[in-house]
């Protein structure tokens, strides 16, 4: 019974916002290079051995310089033994949510050819035509060959687990969706100076009956009023939790004297990278998600105006 209670809070909330905006309310949306979707550049590396054989891995390079080489199951090839004109392919690997890579060869005579394969949501992309070529008699043995880069246009960040990041999205969460668990995550509160790191579940202790997550920068319009009005909700109300989770900030120190400024006595987070932003699929700020008690997510209000409302729906049973 609970549940549906939930759920229609969220239908009513995602209805009025709706009606918000047909009067004017505004959406902030992201600048295009905030909105952008991550990329990363791959290539493939193979290392020839004396014994006859190719072991092919993936290197991903991905915006900020970091590089990993990855090698995914099945990648080893008996040159010699290969089917010729038969493509021959490794296991996928998994390098973000619903996206995979695969390493691709095929012996024509005494040539190897080889290449990437992509998957994004399960559909194919582009990738299976472009190939490089190695000739099997001259390459040198116990010696990594490495192909030159493609592009790969990603939906989400790539899985956190690939570099040695220290916050974001915990490895292996999955992306936002309605009626399942809200994807975990890792990140530093707000002007602390002890590096110490919150987890989204341990943010959420003592949350009985809601858990509003808001996605906000200090220059966003109507940000300031949005941080009042939700912690005087977790002020009245101390079934709610309220977790602020800064992002996209452009100047240095900004939020921190913008939380100063507003006095909004709330636990804020910082998202530096964008990971977890990307991750819940925040295309405006700000913007403000609904987990219910068990954790569970119901919707989303986009956008701020009028912010007091919009949250009067946001009620707490007794």
């Amino acid at each position: 019974m609970r549940t549906h209670r939930l759920f229609g809070r969220s239908a009513a909330l995602l209805a009025l916002l709706a009606c918000v905006v047909a009067l004017g309310g505004v959406l902030v949306l992201l600048s295009p290079a905030q909105a952008q979707s991550p990329a990363l550049r791959a290539s493939v590396a193979i290392w020839v051995s004396d014994q006859g054989t190719a072991e092919f891995c993936a290197d991903l390079h991905d915006p900020d310089g970091r590089t990993t080489r990855q090698c995914p199951e099945r990648r080893r090839v008996t040159m010699s033994q290969a089917p010729e004109g038969r493509w021959l392919r490794s296991n996928d690997l998994s390098v973000a949510p619903e996206v995979e890579i695969y390493l691709r060869a095929n012996r024509s005579g005494n040539q190897m050819r080889y290449g990437l394969g992509v998957r994004i949501e399960g559909v194919a992309r582009g990738l299976r035509a472009h190939d490089w070529v190695f000739d099997i008699d001259t390459a040198e043995a116990n010696y990594w060959i490495v192909s030159s880069s493609v592009r790969l246009q990603l939906p989400v960040a790539p899985h956190p687990e690939l570099w040695p990041l220290a916050s974001g999205m915990v490895p292996g969460a999955h992306r936002l969706e309605v009626g399942k668990p809200a994807p975990e995550f890792l990140l530093p509160v707000l002007g602390a100076e002890d590096g110490s790191l919150v987890s989204l579940s341990s943010a959420r202790e003592g949350a009985s009956q809601l858990t509003l997550i808001v996605f906000w920068a200090s220059w966003a319009p109507f940000v300031d009023e949005t941080l009042s009005q939700l912690a005087g909700i977790a002020a009245r109300d101390s079934g709610v939790q309220v977790i602020g989770v800064n992002v996209y900030e452009v100047e240095e120190g900004g939020a921190e004297a913008f939380v100063q400024h507003t006095g909004s006595n709330l636990l804020h987070l910082v998202d530096s990278s964008g990971a977890v932003a990307q991750h819940y699929r925040v295309d405006g700020l700000p913007e403000l998600y609904v987990l219910d008690r068990d954790g569970v997510y119901v919707g989303v209000i986009r956008g701020a105006a009028p912010l007091a409302q919009i949250l009067s729906v946001v009620s707490v049973d007794e």
